[in-house]
């Protein structure tokens, strides 16, 4: 075969641009520390290292929302807190204010206190985050959750905002609750035992010493309405009024009464009990209602009106006195029980999280240590070959040099 000597020329040149390539390749992976620089390096791995960086990604973004959360659930508990912290400071106050030995100015002295707890409480209420949005509002971010209107005693509180909780997606297929309704903890507390509420009605106007004890569930509650009406003479008259469509009233007259004992009330299977001290005069009436649900700005506003009443001036006002501060303490525990279940569910979701943002850093530096093993560079086997290609460069480039010299000019 005859070999021209611009073939041999040319040849030479291709194969030292080949071989410079290849080293320029080895030496930007040196740089780079990266054994793939284009997908034509290596078009499986490089696919496959896209779609682990996208997980990746994603994984990321859901790390970032498990922060947000955390972040939010923490001032959410810690508004909670606070809240929980005061209606147990205004229970204690109620406990103090039962004192026999307290006049009315001492009961006045403690309703000051408790006007001033109300104020506080409603900017726990009305707080809003680090973003500017009212935490207890709902979707309503932008709109003050509680205005109030009337005086001290005879308040009136409104929820301005909606049923709501705002949500983060945490993980695929997991939206967390956030945030909760002002409604939900402020608004919706069930009174009396949480089944039913036994109270004197009306409570200022009894005429008797008749006093409510303690009330609790023996085996159920039929929903029933239960009134005792006293006569005057040990005896009570009562009524029950079934929650069925149409409601029954049954009579029971005469029932004997027994001051300090329990009164066993409701069909076999739904009973439940209460008791009554004192001597209730004819025309005093006990009543015991399915309970509902009574916000605790209204508690705290009962419990203002009746601190700040005339207590002292007969043994009838006494025992409304006390009547009242009974219905107002059963509905503070509510309110401390309502809050502990919202507190306990926050806590469940920070724990959630917490196990959430451990999973997603493993999973992270997994997906890190797979790109790892399909895109970085073998510093040892890239050495070698560095090595090997550049002595294969020099003996192209010394050949290519002496090949060229050679020319039959120098034997003329």
């Amino acid at each position: 075969m005859r070999i021209s000597t611009s073939m041999m020329f040319d040849t030479g040149t291709q194969n030292m641009l080949q071989l410079q390539t290849g080293l320029y390749k080895l030496q930007n992976q040196l740089s780079t520390g990266r054994r793939i620089l284009t997908p034509a390096d290596d078009p499986v791995a490089a696919a496959q290292a896209l779609v682990i960086s996208q997980r990746q990604s994603i994984n990321a973004q859901f790390i970032d929302n498990q922060g947000n959360a955390e972040s939010q659930l923490a001032s959410l508990e810690t508004r909670l807190n606070g809240v929980s912290d005061l209606i147990s400071a205004v229970k204690a106050r109620a406990v103090e204010a039962g004192n026999g030995a307290y006049s009315d100015s001492d009961r006045r002295t403690i309703a000051a206190e408790i006007r001033e707890r109300y104020e506080e409480l409603q900017g726990l209420a009305n707080s809003s985050d680090a973003m500017g949005l009212y935490v207890f509002s709902g979707y309503r971010g932008d709109t003050q959750p509680f205005s109030t209107t009337g005086t001290p005693g005879s308040r009136t509180t409104v929820y301005q905002g909606d049923d709501g909780k705002r949500q983060l997606q945490v993980e695929a297929g997991r939206m967390m609750d956030v945030s909760e309704s002002g409604r939900d903890v402020f608004i919706d507390i069930p009174q009396g035992n949480g089944q039913f509420k036994f109270s004197a009605i009306p409570s200022s106007t009894n005429p008797g010493t008749g006093v409510l004890g303690a009330s609790s569930v023996i085996s159920g509650f039929d929903d029933s309405s239960y009134e005792l009406n006293f006569n005057g003479n040990g005896t009570y008259n009562l009524t029950v009024t079934t929650n069925a469509v149409p409601a029954v009233t049954t009579l029971t007259s005469n029932v004997a009464y027994t001051a300090g004992a329990d009164i066993t009330l409701g069909p076999a299977g739904q009973q439940f009990k209460i008791s009554i001290s004192g001597t209730p005069a004819a025309g005093d009436k006990f009543v015991v209602n399915p309970a509902s649900n009574q916000d605790i700005f209204k508690t705290l506003d009962d419990m203002i009106r009746t601190l700040e009443g005339s207590v002292s001036a007969s043994p009838a006002t006494r025992a409304a006195f006390q009547n009242q501060m009974t219905t107002i303490g059963e509905n503070l525990d509510q309110a401390l029980d309502h809050l502990l279940s919202k507190q306990t569910s926050i806590g469940a979701r920070r724990l959630e999280l917490q196990s959430l943002t451990d999973v997603a850093t493993d999973l992270n530096l997994q997906y890190k240590t797979d790109i790892s093993g399909l895109q970085d560079l073998d510093y040892t086997q890239a050495i070698s070959d560095m090595a090997n290609q550049k002595m294969v460069l020099e003996a192209a480039q010394l050949s290519f040099k002496q090949v060229s010299q050679m020319s039959l000019f120098n034997y003329l």
